[in-house]
């Protein structure tokens, strides 16, 4: 198998059960369930209900050879249709010339929350109130709604919009903590992810004091936490400034210039966090001295002398008091020495004790990200799936990353089954897998605003609300959405299909949330200003990997099958036939279904495979199997035909042979028979497109293997690559996963990154082989279709266009 499903499974994570392995490992386990947040489009947010037809063979009076109206060819003999219902009419759908060299990206594709860049999720990594009361937010994040910012934005009460203040341009900007004061000043800290080596980091401190930031120092590490007090900067992290290597982890800025804390430097691994309490400041880390005393990983400063609550063993990266002035501790520790829980302790005056149980993974100890307290309780975001015990306990209560300590019992903040999906890879770290951990783990910061208690992180949303990197639990313990969300998805497009009477785009696969509301991962029809779910869910059990829709509107899925045993999956194709999905004749012993389609005259075709690979097409309900190959199938193309004309088809998969015949990765349906394309290719065939002209077109893996064509074109008597370095991007490195060919064009879009910066999605007019309007950025594009309203792209998209004029477009991508 290529690597790209594997990646797709690992890449897209859910947020919500998620809670992560919390271990050194990097392990995590994941949740693909969802719910509805709060509404704010058209789209029904329970149980869907649709004017599609239901049935499996909708009946018709239309003549059969129109070719536009509505039905569906279901039985064919030969290729060819022999029921009463119209041919397909949406592969007739033309590519304009003016879609291709003048076609404008859909800027409603975006999400609540914070937006980012392609690859890595978007975070907010600290929160502080300015002068004017205002809410400021920090991180790694370049779009807020359609509006391209810095990771600097501001809350004055009407909605979150960039800090205009920072001039400081840098390359993919990330800022990692901000602090303010009462005066007007505000300093933040730049941040690197790279290189591996926390300390070969680069990074610079910030200061503006009412007027442009200025740079005040440079560091190697990262840097955590900062605050005023007393009038100077503190700054707490895993660092070293470069001009004062003597104040490692914890320096102050002041008047003249940097210096140590009172005392003496700080001792140990780092400091983490900087809270000031009433007159005292705070310090938690992972140090046994600061300011000249020994003091285990927790320490207050009064402005004369320090005090040291000691908590051994421990790395602690929040500090807090509650409402009855009790003083706890969150981070990676455990009082008791458990293995099992941890994460939370109280002061007692003497010494620090657990609270109710502590915080737990299914197997590990919990890890506290950070603490606040809104109207007297405790709250308490990090990595663990249980309050109160081990999730095996039965006074242990499911919490999700997010708790409440009240009242003197443990309280979830968050419905364990209310996921939401993300276009992002999310590292999926607890904070316990070393020193620079932290700054992946999911949940980042609270911060309290009046009645509202801020979350920030790398988080796609909470509690069944999709908001990314930002949300709010409001005075009702409802979580709210941070700014309207537009069209764009919570989650990643797998599969991409056009049909019904309208040769409407619907989506499947990876989708939890569409213009945020919950879809439940449905299959989706796009009705011009909402996504209309249609039928249930998907099956939780099986694995479904690519979407096709009749002329009725009638959506069919290829699928593994849920396992029996050890055995390996079956392969299944599943019909929406009365609001539920039902298998399509019988399995597929052969494995699962990699693709389907239905040729020009309405029939249904699967393929897939595993050791051996097969092609069958339906006939009188059932499907049977035609075509064997030894190997997988993994796509399938069908050549534009006018109604009548024998069904040609043409495969592409992990294969050397096809019914027996040397084929080389490709194998024809010529309307009769199956015959190989010469040789065949080098490589290992992604997708297949059909011309109308009869050329075909095949893509290959990136898997090493020498020689490759990356785009090839068959003429009818050899093949050719089309997307060489001359005309075509560069060399290699280039996978596409999905093909399309419409007149002179053939849309190609995959995993291709040139040093144009224009990525992933690509068209070959005959002639060349450039971007397509610049492409989408994204870990890979998965999918594309061509509908009434122009060209569809799903995957783990984030933008779109060129990179002067990118914009957000979030799990799916429109050309118009």
């Amino acid at each position: 198998m290529h690597l790209r499903p594997l990646l797709g499974m690992m890449m897209i994570s859910w947020s919500g059960l998620a809670l992560l392995a919390c271990g050194d490992d990097d392990n995590a386990s994941a949740t693909d369930d969802a719910s509805t947040g709060g509404p704010t489009t058209t789209a029904p947010t329970g149980e869907p209900t649709t004017t599609i037809p239901t049935t499996g063979a909708p009946t018709t009076d239309v003549d059969p050879t129109t070719g536009d109206s509505e039905g569906d060819s279901s039985s064919t003999t030969a290729g060819t249709s022999t029921t009463d219902g119209p041919a397909l009419a949406c592969h007739e759908l033309p590519l304009p010339a003016a879609l291709v060299e003048d076609g404008a990206w859909d800027d409603g594709l975006t999400i609540s929350g914070f937006a980012g860049y392609d690859g890595l999720t978007p975070n907010v990594y600290d929160f502080a109130r300015d002068a004017d009361g205002d809410v400021l937010a920090v991180g790694y994040f370049h779009y807020i709604g359609k509006d391209v910012v810095h990771p600097f934005a501001r809350d004055d009460g009407s909605g979150w919009a960039q800090d205009p203040s920072l001039g400081v341009e840098l390359e993919r900007p990330t800022l990692s903590a901000v602090a303010a004061d009462d005066g007007g000043r505000i300093a933040l800290a730049t941040y690197s992810a790279m290189p591996f080596d926390l300390m070969q980091r680069e990074g610079e401190l910030l200061l503006a004091d009412g007027g442009e930031f200025e740079v005040i120092g440079t560091f190697h590490g990262a840097v955590r936490s900062m605050a005023f007090y007393d009038g100077e900067l503190w700054v707490a992290g895993v660092f070293s400034l470069d001009d004062e290597p003597a104040t490692p982890h914890l320096a102050v800025y002041g008047d003249m210039g940097w210096h140590a804390p009172p005392g003496g430097a700080l001792t140990g691994t780092g400091a983490f966090e900087l809270t000031v309490d009433g007159d005292e400041l705070l310090v938690g880390g992972a140090f046994s001295g600061v300011g000249g005393i020994a003091a285990q990983s927790v320490a207050a400063w009064d402005g004369a002398d320090w005090t040291a609550f000691d908590l051994p063993e421990s790395t602690v990266f929040a500090l807090a008091r509650d409402g009855q002035g009790d003083l706890y501790a969150g981070g990676l520790f455990s009082v008791e020495g458990s293995v099992e829980t941890g994460g939370i302790a109280r002061w007692s005056g003497q010494s620090w004790q657990s609270v109710a149980g502590g915080l737990a993974n299914p197997s590990f100890r919990g890890v506290v990200s950070d603490l606040a307290v809104r109207s007297g309780e405790l709250y308490v975001a990090g990595c663990f799936t249980s309050a109160g015990g081990p999730p095996s306990e039965p006074a242990a209560v499911p919490a999700p990353g997010l708790a409440r300590w009240a009242g003197g019992a443990w309280e979830t903040l968050a419905d364990p089954g209310l996921g939401v999906g993300t276009a992002w890879f999310t590292p999926l770290k607890c904070g316990d897998e070393g020193p620079d951990a932290i700054w992946d783990a999911q949940h980042q910061r609270l911060f309290v605003d009046g009645d509202r208690l801020l979350l920030g992180g790398s988080f796609a949303g909470a509690g069944g609300v999709a908001s990314q990197s930002v949300i709010a639990l409001d005075a009702d313990d409802q979580w709210v959405a941070q700014g309207e969300p537009g069209r764009g998805f919570s989650g990643a497009t797998r599969s991409l299909a056009v049909g019904g009477p309208e040769c409407a785009v619907h989506v499947m696969g990876g989708v939890t949330h569409a213009g945020g509301v919950a879809v439940d991962n449905r299959v989706m029809r796009d009705d011009g200003d909402a996504w209309t779910p249609l039928g249930p869910p998907l099956p939780a059990d099986a694995y479904c990997w690519q979407l096709a829709v009749d002329a009725a509107g009638v959506p069919v899925l290829g699928c593994d099958l849920p396992p029996e045993g050890d055995l390996p999956p079956e392969g299944g194709v599943l019909r929406l036939v009365d609001d539920s999905w039902q298998v399509v004749g019988e399995p597929f012993p052969q494995g699962g279904v990699a693709t389907v389609g239905f040729d020009p005259a309405g029939a249904l075709w699967a393929a897939g495979g595993g050791g051996e690979g097969f092609v069958a097409r339906e006939d009188g309900g059932a499907l049977t199997v035609f075509g064997t190959s030894n190997g997988r199938v993994a796509s399938l193309a069908f050549r534009p035909t006018a109604a009548g004309e024998p069904v040609q088809a043409v495969v592409g998969g992990y294969f050397s042979e096809f019914e027996g015949v040397p084929a080389g990765g490709v194998a024809h349906w010529n309307g009769e028979a199956w015959e190989p394309l010469a040789d065949g290719i080098v490589g290992s065939v992604l997708a297949v497109a059909y011309a109308e002209d009869g050329a075909i077109y095949a893509s290959t893996a990136d898997d090493g293997t020498p020689n490759r064509p990356i785009l090839a074109r068959w003429d009818g008597a050899a093949w050719a690559d089309v997307a060489t370095p001359e005309p075509g991007p560069v060399e290699a490195g280039y996978a596409f996963y999905s093909l399309l060919a419409r007149g002179k064009y053939v849309v190609a879009a995959g995993f291709a990154w040139p040093n144009s910066g224009q990525r992933n999605i690509f068209v070959y007019d005959g002639a060349g082989f450039s971007s397509l309007r610049g492409g989408a950025t994204a870990i890979y594009v998965e999918s594309s279709a061509l509908a009434h309203d122009g060209l569809w792209f799903g995957g783990t998209i984030a933008e779109a266009g060129p990179p002067e004029a990118r914009l957000s477009s979030v799990g799916i991508a429109h050309l118009r």
